[in-house]
């Protein structure tokens, strides 16, 4: 591989975790959270012995996780144990409340397993079926409900956490913008007339997991809420009353953002320095100051200290995690294999799924049905909600028509007539056209990085394709092959899909 490429793989693949860099903590500071997140895991590992898994609830089991702590080890019970636990709560969740999955599909991630599918539910699945069409997550698990916005971002933030992309994106981000208040803040409901700091921390969090920039205005309105509802000490007051999970979501909010949550200090104290003085001698945590332990006040205050002793956002952390298993599921996909490292870029961000959970078949051909779901979500677009039978040849209660129709109404696939043959293979210069007309559409001009021009005979590419050809390589996209070589009329296999679409991504 020349330097270029493995500059451009380097910074695609850390473009979020070098973006979220500052300066490490001073050294008292630091050796103080690390001793904060000691008693913390002590205490709660105290409560176990004597209360078992209720002493552990599905926030305090994220925390954990995020603090370095394993729950299926024979520490905390041992995995069948644990197995068992999850299980029972799955039965038990409350199918009113949105919420409620969110944070479960975010412990299960935390435990190491797959939220998409466990204990014979899919998770993932359930969350994302409750999306509406302006891109709002439902409150509700039948699909009802649009006055919570915590619903909304727990959602956005569970599916991140998971490694998955978050379908509809542009109209989801749409949808919370819109319900940023005068004052810069946000409320749980949509009937709020002035910002809260819990919601506030957590909206920005959904935020970072939708891509936005720290340049955007909501982004910057938000932190500027924050920065003025800062009490002295350091702390804030969510509701009037100053306590520890207002500060520990503002510190998670913070480092999401990049920000230095030691160097938000108001009178006396920093962020940091204010949810320390909640922590009680035995190692757990006040709700409000010199108040008795709270296992949510706990819970919530070591997530804030997790990413203060790690440096980086524990919806980072968990993506990466879900990420990785799924790639080490994969057991065809060898580290030997020319698309290794497109291929799981793309499946540890959600962009891509193997024909099983443990199978990528990456040399299989791709059919035109499947490089529908492939563009989506590259491009961020979801399905169409009710498909309409363009296509003939596309059952419309099949699973591929709210693909393919969406992908053809962006202009972006065609068909010939009333037919799309989806099950057909596509060429390299099909799959050029595709990546062209992507490129025009969404404005990804730049130059790709990691490659060479690739030569073209021109006597073999057809016609229609020869203005899509040239635009990819001008942009250095093509030979995105296992030959490195543009073929127009080969079939395209699933890994040269891949090493095609994370080209398109590194140029957006």
């Amino acid at each position: 591989m020349n330097m270029a490429a493995k500059i451009m793989r380097a910074s695609l693949a850390g473009v979020m975790v070098a973006s979220l860099a500052w300066m490490p903590l001073a050294e008292a500071t630091s050796s103080r959270v690390e001793q904060a997140a000691a008693k913390a895991v002590q205490a709660v590992a105290h409560t176990y012995k004597s209360k078992g898994t209720a002493a552990i609830d599905d926030w305090t089991l994220i925390a954990l996780s995020l603090l370095g702590e394993d729950v299926q080890t024979s520490e905390w019970g041992g995995s069948i144990r644990w197995q068992t636990e999850l299980h029972n709560r799955l039965e038990s969740l409350d199918l009113r409340k949105t919420t409620d999955y969110a944070r479960f599909a975010m412990a299960v991630t935390a435990s190491g397993e797959d939220p998409s599918q466990f204990g014979g539910v899919n998770l993932i699945a359930r969350i994302q079926n409750v999306q509406l069409a302006n891109g709002k997550f439902a409150d509700s698990m039948d699909g009802t409900g649009q006055s919570l916005i915590n619903a909304h971002v727990w959602s956005i933030i569970a599916l991140y956490a998971a490694g998955e992309q978050i379908p509809r994106a542009k109209q989801a981000k749409a949808w919370l913008v819109s319900k940023q208040l005068p004052d810069g803040g946000f409320q749980f409901a949509t009937e709020g007339k002035t910002g809260g700091i819990d919601m506030t921390a957590m909206t920005l969090i959904a935020f970072k997991a939708l891509g936005m920039s720290k340049e955007e205005q909501p982004v910057k309105k938000a932190l500027a809420f924050l920065r003025t509802q800062q009490k002295d000490g350091g702390g804030y007051a969510d509701g009037g009353v100053a306590n520890a999970e207002s500060v520990a979501t503002v510190i998670s909010a913070l480092i999401a953002w990049g920000e230095n949550p030691e160097s938000w200090k108001k009178g006396t104290g920093s962020t940091v320095d204010n949810l320390l003085s909640y922590q009680k001698a035995d190692g757990t945590f006040s709700h409000t100051k010199g108040g008795p332990a709270n296992q949510i006040a706990s819970a919530q205050a070591m997530l804030g200290i997790s990413d203060v002793k790690r440096s980086g956002p524990y919806l980072v952390k968990l993506r990466e995690s879900a990420g990785q298993r799924k790639v080490e599921h994969l057991y065809d996909l060898d580290r030997s294999h020319w698309a290794f490292h497109e291929i799981s870029y793309l499946v540890k961000n959600g962009y891509m799924q193997g024909v099983t959970s443990t199978k990528m078949s990456p040399d299989q051909k791709v059919t035109r049905s499947q490089f529908a779901v492939l563009l989506l979500r590259a491009i961020g677009e979801g399905p169409v909600a009710q498909p309409q039978g363009k296509f003939a040849d596309v059952p419309q209660a099949g699973w591929a028509a709210p693909y393919v129709e969406k992908a053809a109404a962006l202009g972006l696939m065609q068909g010939s007539g009333s037919l799309f043959r989806p099950d057909q293979g596509i060429t390299q210069e099909e799959m050029a056209s595709i990546a062209a007309r992507i490129a025009t559409k969404y404005k990804w001009t730049k130059t790709y990085n990691g490659a060479g021009t690739v030569p073209v005979d021109w006597a073999r590419v057809s016609g229609w394709a020869v203005q899509d050809v040239k635009v990819l390589q001008k942009q250095k996209l093509l030979g995105a092959t296992a030959s490195k070589q543009f073929v127009p009329k080969a079939a395209v296999t699933r890994a040269e899909a891949a090493a095609l679409l994370y080209r398109l991504l590194a140029v957006r």
